[in-house]
Protein backbone atom coordinates (compact mmCIF):
# COMPACT_ATOMS: atom_id res chain seq x y z
CA UNK A 1 0.00 0.00 0.00
CA UNK A 2 1.62 3.60 -1.17
CA UNK A 3 1.41 6.94 0.45
CA UNK A 4 -1.64 7.68 -2.16
CA UNK A 5 -3.38 4.74 -0.98
CA UNK A 6 -3.10 5.51 2.48
CA UNK A 7 -4.49 9.24 1.63
CA UNK A 8 -7.70 8.05 -0.03
CA UNK A 9 -8.45 5.43 3.07
CA UNK A 10 -8.04 8.38 5.40
CA UNK A 11 -9.77 10.77 3.35
CA UNK A 12 -12.75 8.13 3.18
CA UNK A 13 -12.38 7.64 7.13
CA UNK A 14 -12.75 11.26 7.56
CA UNK A 15 -15.78 11.67 5.71
CA UNK A 16 -17.94 9.78 7.60
CA UNK A 17 -17.10 11.54 10.79
CA UNK A 18 -18.04 14.71 9.00
CA UNK A 19 -20.99 13.72 6.82
CA UNK A 20 -22.12 10.78 9.42
CA UNK A 21 -22.32 8.29 5.74
CA UNK A 22 -21.37 4.52 6.14
CA UNK A 23 -17.87 4.34 4.42
CA UNK A 24 -18.27 2.35 1.68
CA UNK A 25 -14.45 2.83 -0.04
CA UNK A 26 -12.38 -0.28 -1.50
CA UNK A 27 -8.80 1.14 -0.20
CA UNK A 28 -8.44 -2.03 2.22
CA UNK A 29 -5.01 -2.35 3.70
CA UNK A 30 -2.48 -5.39 2.81
CA UNK A 31 -0.61 -5.74 6.52
CA UNK A 32 -0.55 -4.73 9.95
CA UNK A 33 1.77 -1.94 9.79
CA UNK A 34 -0.39 -0.38 7.01
CA UNK A 35 -3.46 -0.49 8.92
CA UNK A 36 -1.57 1.35 11.83
CA UNK A 37 -0.18 3.99 8.97
CA UNK A 38 -3.68 4.30 7.94
CA UNK A 39 -4.58 5.19 11.72
CA UNK A 40 -1.67 7.15 12.56
CA UNK A 41 -2.64 9.93 9.45
CA UNK A 42 -6.48 9.40 10.57
CA UNK A 43 -5.69 10.56 14.02
CA UNK A 44 -2.99 13.10 13.14
CA UNK A 45 -5.91 14.95 10.75
CA UNK A 46 -8.90 14.45 12.95
CA UNK A 47 -6.39 17.18 14.81
CA UNK A 48 -7.86 16.41 18.60
CA UNK A 49 -5.86 16.22 21.80
CA UNK A 50 -5.23 12.56 22.70
CA UNK A 51 -5.81 11.95 26.13
CA UNK A 52 -4.60 7.96 25.56
CA UNK A 53 -5.39 4.54 24.24
CA UNK A 54 -7.50 2.21 23.90
CA UNK A 55 -6.46 -2.25 23.59
CA UNK A 56 -8.80 -4.14 21.63
CA UNK A 57 -9.11 -7.26 21.23
CA UNK A 58 -8.18 -8.83 24.60
CA UNK A 59 -10.60 -11.07 24.86
CA UNK A 60 -11.64 -14.39 23.17
CA UNK A 61 -15.23 -13.60 22.51
CA UNK A 62 -13.76 -9.95 21.15
CA UNK A 63 -11.15 -11.87 18.80
CA UNK A 64 -13.15 -14.31 17.65
CA UNK A 65 -15.75 -11.48 16.13
CA UNK A 66 -12.49 -9.70 14.67
CA UNK A 67 -11.14 -12.82 13.34
CA UNK A 68 -7.69 -12.24 15.27
CA UNK A 69 -6.22 -13.70 17.66
CA UNK A 70 -4.04 -10.34 18.86
CA UNK A 71 -5.02 -7.69 20.33
CA UNK A 72 -4.76 -3.87 18.25
CA UNK A 73 -4.34 0.05 19.80
CA UNK A 74 -6.02 2.95 19.08
CA UNK A 75 -6.14 6.26 19.81
CA UNK A 76 -8.78 7.91 22.62
CA UNK A 77 -9.80 11.74 22.07
CA UNK A 78 -10.16 13.94 24.52
CA UNK A 79 -13.53 15.23 22.78
CA UNK A 80 -14.64 11.65 23.17
CA UNK A 81 -13.82 11.16 27.06
CA UNK A 82 -16.41 11.53 29.20
CA UNK A 83 -17.25 11.21 33.21
CA UNK A 84 -19.72 8.87 34.43
CA UNK A 85 -23.11 9.13 34.04
CA UNK A 86 -22.51 9.92 30.22
CA UNK A 87 -25.73 10.87 27.89
CA UNK A 88 -24.40 10.88 24.20
CA UNK A 89 -26.63 11.40 21.27
CA UNK A 90 -27.26 8.00 19.98
CA UNK A 91 -27.67 10.06 16.35
CA UNK A 92 -23.73 10.54 16.11
CA UNK A 93 -22.93 6.54 15.84
CA UNK A 94 -23.87 3.96 13.64
CA UNK A 95 -23.96 0.66 15.33
CA UNK A 96 -22.43 1.45 18.74
CA UNK A 97 -21.06 -1.70 20.86
CA UNK A 98 -20.47 -0.90 25.01
CA UNK A 99 -17.47 -2.40 26.77
CA UNK A 100 -17.43 -2.86 30.16
CA UNK A 101 -13.32 -2.07 30.72
CA UNK A 102 -10.76 -1.45 33.27
CA UNK A 103 -8.77 1.70 32.56
CA UNK A 104 -5.62 2.78 33.93
CA UNK A 105 -3.75 6.05 34.48
CA UNK A 106 -0.03 6.48 33.53
CA UNK A 107 2.46 9.16 35.97
CA UNK A 108 5.52 8.94 33.68
CA UNK A 109 6.28 7.99 29.60
CA UNK A 110 7.12 5.08 28.33
CA UNK A 111 9.31 5.45 25.23
CA UNK A 112 10.85 3.51 22.79
CA UNK A 113 13.30 1.43 24.24
CA UNK A 114 15.74 -1.39 22.89
CA UNK A 115 14.68 -3.88 25.68
CA UNK A 116 11.12 -5.12 26.16
CA UNK A 117 9.02 -3.41 29.03
CA UNK A 118 7.92 -6.29 31.31
CA UNK A 119 5.42 -6.48 34.38
CA UNK A 120 7.18 -4.17 36.94
CA UNK A 121 7.99 -1.13 34.63
CA UNK A 122 4.10 -0.83 34.01
CA UNK A 123 2.98 -1.26 37.79
CA UNK A 124 5.91 1.42 38.35
CA UNK A 125 4.04 3.95 35.91
CA UNK A 126 1.09 3.51 36.97
CA UNK A 127 -0.66 5.68 39.65
CA UNK A 128 -4.34 4.99 39.55
CA UNK A 129 -7.15 2.15 38.13
CA UNK A 130 -10.86 2.81 36.78
CA UNK A 131 -13.78 1.17 35.96
CA UNK A 132 -14.78 1.93 32.66
CA UNK A 133 -16.79 1.96 29.14
CA UNK A 134 -15.83 2.15 26.11
CA UNK A 135 -17.55 2.46 22.94
CA UNK A 136 -16.53 1.16 19.27
CA UNK A 137 -18.39 1.57 16.62
CA UNK A 138 -18.60 0.40 12.78
CA UNK A 139 -18.36 3.16 10.37
CA UNK A 140 -18.10 0.74 7.69
CA UNK A 141 -21.37 0.36 5.12
CA UNK A 142 -21.37 -3.84 5.61
CA UNK A 143 -21.48 -3.28 9.28
CA UNK A 144 -20.48 -5.79 11.71
CA UNK A 145 -18.33 -8.21 12.29
CA UNK A 146 -15.00 -6.48 10.67
CA UNK A 147 -11.92 -7.67 10.16
CA UNK A 148 -8.23 -6.93 12.09
CA UNK A 149 -7.27 -4.49 9.74
CA UNK A 150 -10.39 -2.12 8.77
CA UNK A 151 -10.59 -2.24 12.58
CA UNK A 152 -7.06 -0.51 13.24
CA UNK A 153 -7.29 1.55 10.15
CA UNK A 154 -9.76 3.28 11.69
CA UNK A 155 -8.87 3.96 15.12
CA UNK A 156 -9.39 0.74 16.29
CA UNK A 157 -12.82 1.34 15.96
CA UNK A 158 -13.02 3.83 19.44
CA UNK A 159 -16.05 6.02 19.18
CA UNK A 160 -16.03 7.00 23.30
CA UNK A 161 -14.93 6.26 26.70
CA UNK A 162 -16.43 6.94 30.35
CA UNK A 163 -14.87 6.38 33.10
CA UNK A 164 -16.04 5.80 36.88
CA UNK A 165 -14.76 6.83 40.10
CA UNK A 166 -10.51 6.75 40.24
CA UNK A 167 -9.01 3.84 42.57
CA UNK A 168 -5.22 5.47 44.07
CA UNK A 169 -5.02 1.87 45.67
CA UNK A 170 -5.38 -0.21 42.54
CA UNK A 171 -2.14 -2.61 43.82
CA UNK A 172 -4.55 -3.89 46.33
CA UNK A 173 -6.86 -5.17 43.87
CA UNK A 174 -7.29 -8.40 42.39
CA UNK A 175 -7.52 -7.61 38.90
CA UNK A 176 -8.46 -10.56 37.68
CA UNK A 177 -11.26 -11.71 39.77
CA UNK A 178 -13.06 -8.08 39.28
CA UNK A 179 -16.12 -9.27 38.78
CA UNK A 180 -18.41 -7.20 36.04
CA UNK A 181 -22.34 -7.22 35.50
CA UNK A 182 -23.61 -5.36 32.63
CA UNK A 183 -27.65 -4.05 32.94
CA UNK A 184 -28.77 -2.51 29.80
CA UNK A 185 -32.50 -0.63 30.95
CA UNK A 186 -32.30 -2.04 34.30
CA UNK A 187 -32.28 -5.67 33.18
CA UNK A 188 -29.37 -7.99 33.26
CA UNK A 189 -27.60 -8.76 29.93
CA UNK A 190 -23.87 -10.65 30.67
CA UNK A 191 -21.05 -10.17 32.91
CA UNK A 192 -17.55 -11.02 33.13
CA UNK A 193 -14.50 -10.37 34.91
CA UNK A 194 -11.10 -8.37 34.69
CA UNK A 195 -9.13 -12.26 33.79
CA UNK A 196 -11.02 -11.93 30.24
CA UNK A 197 -8.38 -9.19 29.45
CA UNK A 198 -5.55 -11.52 28.56
CA UNK A 199 -5.99 -13.17 32.06
CA UNK A 200 -5.09 -9.90 33.87
CA UNK A 201 -5.43 -6.44 32.43
CA UNK A 202 -2.28 -5.70 33.45
CA UNK A 203 -1.09 -8.36 30.68
CA UNK A 204 -2.87 -5.67 28.03
CA UNK A 205 -0.64 -2.65 29.22
CA UNK A 206 2.47 -4.37 29.28
CA UNK A 207 1.81 -5.71 25.51
CA UNK A 208 0.58 -2.40 24.26
CA UNK A 209 3.81 -0.76 26.00
CA UNK A 210 6.28 -2.87 23.90
CA UNK A 211 3.32 -2.89 20.69
CA UNK A 212 3.14 1.27 20.22
CA UNK A 213 7.02 1.88 21.01
CA UNK A 214 7.94 -0.67 18.49
CA UNK A 215 6.36 1.42 16.21
CA UNK A 216 7.70 4.94 17.52
CA UNK A 217 5.05 5.99 19.80
CA UNK A 218 5.63 6.73 23.37
CA UNK A 219 2.41 6.50 26.07
CA UNK A 220 2.36 9.70 27.91
CA UNK A 221 2.22 10.50 32.12
CA UNK A 222 -1.30 11.61 32.38
CA UNK A 223 -2.64 9.11 29.75
CA UNK A 224 -5.24 6.44 30.08
CA UNK A 225 -5.14 3.36 28.95
CA UNK A 226 -8.39 1.22 28.58
CA UNK A 227 -7.61 -2.74 28.78
CA UNK A 228 -10.58 -4.07 26.32
CA UNK A 229 -13.86 -6.19 27.26
CA UNK A 230 -14.42 -7.74 29.97
CA UNK A 231 -17.77 -9.62 29.43
CA UNK A 232 -19.07 -12.39 27.28
CA UNK A 233 -21.26 -10.83 24.85
CA UNK A 234 -21.53 -7.69 22.78
CA UNK A 235 -24.01 -5.33 24.22
CA UNK A 236 -25.32 -3.77 20.92
CA UNK A 237 -26.65 -0.43 21.89
CA UNK A 238 -29.91 1.12 20.43
CA UNK A 239 -31.44 4.64 20.96
CA UNK A 240 -33.12 5.61 24.79
CA UNK A 241 -30.80 2.41 25.92
CA UNK A 242 -28.87 3.06 29.71
CA UNK A 243 -26.35 0.80 29.69
CA UNK A 244 -24.89 0.40 33.71
CA UNK A 245 -21.68 -1.52 33.81
CA UNK A 246 -20.53 -2.79 37.85
CA UNK A 247 -17.06 -3.71 38.84
CA UNK A 248 -18.06 -5.10 42.19
CA UNK A 249 -16.19 -2.88 45.24
CA UNK A 250 -14.79 -0.59 42.61
CA UNK A 251 -18.22 0.61 41.42
CA UNK A 252 -20.30 1.63 38.17
CA UNK A 253 -20.17 3.24 35.57
CA UNK A 254 -22.94 4.83 33.22
CA UNK A 255 -23.99 5.72 29.66
CA UNK A 256 -26.78 6.50 28.30
CA UNK A 257 -28.11 7.16 24.79
CA UNK A 258 -30.72 9.90 24.18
Amino acid sequence: MNDDSVKVAVKGLLQVRKQHRAYTGETVPQSLDHAYKIQDFLVNELGENIVGWKIGCTSKMAQEMSSTDEPFYGRMLAATTFNSPATLDFGTFFAPIVEPEIAFRFQSDLTPSQSLYGTNDIMDAIDAMYPAIEIVDCRYAKGWPIGILPTVSDNGVHAAFIFGTQVSDWRAVDRPRIPVIAEVDGNFVTDGVGANALDDPLNALVWLANSCTARGHSIKAGEIVTTGNTVTAPIFAKPGNTVVATFGDLGGVQVSFA
